[in-house]
Order: structure tokens, then C-alpha cells, then sequence
């Protein structure tokens, strides 16, 4: 008996260990980040390994904030998340509860159909010249209107509404008058709240880490999300804009620049988890576990 239990805590410590330096290894990183954009370009070089800031200054976010395009990005990638994360919620509920009722004609083909693009889809091609045909090129809708569902999102919220909307409270509201719609909006939403932080949380950080969309929908510069112009800066090296002359002195905040720039882009979705945080384990297993 205490060899197992030797054997069992050995485990455990290695799991733990394990579970350590993979904390580790993804908060790592994001303190990296951090503090370069608030170190002193020379100490960024000069210290390649920072975990604290080193020679604090504010000069990189200073120098981001100071001009429009980032500004411009932040606006439109909040349009797209925001009106794209509304659609897909909206989509996705009004879908999942028609096919979590039994009743519904078809349902078994319809789900095969659903299902069967978890593995098949038209390819980027065909969704461009639907795009092109229905006259959303270089729209904001291009970037709102496509992938408006995503089957998994879909799936897991089917299987949510049927685990924990019995039938019996369906047949109670019918007794007592209630429509198919009311009693969607007043019983099936209300008792959903987990399921829909998940999803809103999923689809929100697609849409707000989302760019080769409008890098394929869009010409104008005045429509590309935040994430296109990040791409911009940290791939392409295109950060003249910002940085002004060369002759201003300023090209060693290039460096620390585009570190402030990662930490503008993911600030917002840093900020929105904890607030759906309590429910993200038990919409996920809920929806996604079946009896």
C-alpha cells in the first residue's frame, strides 16, 4: 500500500513540475513583452533575457500613442468585434436551439450537412467570389457577415440547450400559453448565460486577432483592423509612419515600439477574461459532454 502511495505522489510531483514549466513557458513571453515596451531600447539589446523593465520609460508608448493609424485600427477592430461578435452569438443561439428540439423536421439530415463541414469546406477561392458577388469587397460587412457560425460553436451550444432545457419546462410553457420565442427569450437564454460567455469569448478573440480576411477583402486603408497594421509593423518593418525622420533620433525606439504595439493588441482581450473567466470551464464541458 505505501508503494502506491509513493508511487501516486511521485506522479503527482511530476505532474505538477510539468504543469510548473509549462506556466512557464507561456508566461514567459507575455513578461518579455511587457517589459521591453517599458525598458530603454539600449537595455533591451544589451539584456535579452528581461523579466523586469530595465531603464523604465514611456517613450515607446508615447511615440504609439502620438499618431492616428494605431488609433484607426483600434476603432476598426472594435466595430468588427463588437458587430461580428453580436452576429455570430445571435446566429449561433437562433441555430443551435432549432436543432436541439427533437421535433424539428429534418433535423438528423441538417446536422449531417452541419457536421460534414468539420471536415469539408469550399476553400478560399469560392468564399472570395461569393464575397465579390454579393458586392462586399472593401466593406466593412466582408469582415462581419463571413463565417458568421462556426460548427463547433454551434455544436457545443446544441448540446448545452439539450443537457439543461429539460422537456418538461418546455411543456410546462406550452401549458401555460407560451410561444416557441418566448420561451426562448425568457427561459432558454437566461439559463444559457454560461454557454454564451464562451461563445461570445470565442468569437470575440477571433474576430479581434482576425487579419488575413481583410487582408483579402479590403484595399482601403482606412478599414484595416488593428491586427493588419501589427502585421505591418512587426513582419513588414513598415513603421515609418510612426517613427518620423531618422534624423529625430528616434529609430532605437523602433525596437521597443514594436513590443508596445503587442502589448496595445492584446490588452483588451487581457482585460475581458477575467470577467468570463467563472464561466468558460462549465459552458465547455457542458456543451461539449453528452449523456
Amino acid at each position: 500500500m505505501s508503494r502506491i502511495s509513493k508511487k501516486t505522489n511521485g506522479t503527482d510531483v511530476a505532474i505538477y513540475v510539468l504543469l510548473v514549466l509549462t506556466a512557464v513557458l507561456f508566461i514567459y513571453p507575455f513578461l518579455y513583452i511587457i517589459s521591453a515596451s517599458f525598458s530603454d531600447p539600449a537595455q533591451v539589446i544589451a539584456n535579452p533575457m528581461l523579466i523586469v523593465p530595465v531603464g523604465f520609460t514611456l517613450g515607446a508608448y508615447k511615440l504609439l500613442l502620438s499618431t492616428g493609424t494605431i488609433w484607426l485600427g483600434y476603432y476598426n477592430s472594435i466595430i468588427y468585434t463588437v458587430c461580428g461578435t453580436a452576429l455570430n452569438v445571435t446566429v449561433t443561439l437562433l441555430a443551435a436551439y432549432a436543432l436541439s428540439r427533437q421535433e424539428l423536421t429534418g433535423r438528423k439530415v441538417i446536422m449531417f450537412f452541419i457536421v460534414i463541414t468539420l471536415f469539408f469546406n469550399g476553400g478560399m477561392i469560392p468564399t472570395y467570389l461569393i464575397v465579390k458577388s454579393l458586392g462586399l469587397l472593401d466593406t466593412r460587412l466582408a469582415l462581419i457577415v463571413t463565417g458568421a457560425v462556426t460548427t463547433w460553436n454551434l455544436l457545443i451550444t446544441k448540446t448545452f440547450f439539450e443537457m439543461n432545457i429539460p422537456q418538461e419546462l418546455r411543456d410546462a410553457a406550452e401549458v401555460d400559453g407560451a410561444t416557441e420565442f418566448t420561451f426562448f427569450q425568457k427561459v432558454a437564454l437566461p439559463l444559457s448565460k454560461p454557454i454564451i460567455a464562451v461563445i461570445a469569448l470565442f468569437y470575440g478573440s477571433g474576430h479581434w486577432n482576425a487579419y488575413f480576411n481583410a487582408l483579402i477583402y479590403l484595399r482601403q486603408r482606412d478599414l484595416f483592423p488593428l491586427q493588419v497594421y501589427l502585421r505591418e509593423i512587426l513582419i513588414l518593418d513598415q513603421n515609418t509612419d510612426m517613427m518620423g525622420d531618422v534624423s529625430d533620433g528616434r529609430v532605437l525606439v523602433a525596437l521597443t515600439l514594436k513590443f508596445a504595439v503587442m502589448v496595445a493588441a492584446i490588452a483588451p482581450l487581457l482585460l475581458v477574461f477575467p470577467f468570463v473567466q467563472r464561466f468558460f470551464v462549465k459552458g465547455v464541458l457542458i456543451g461539449a459532454l453528452k449523456e
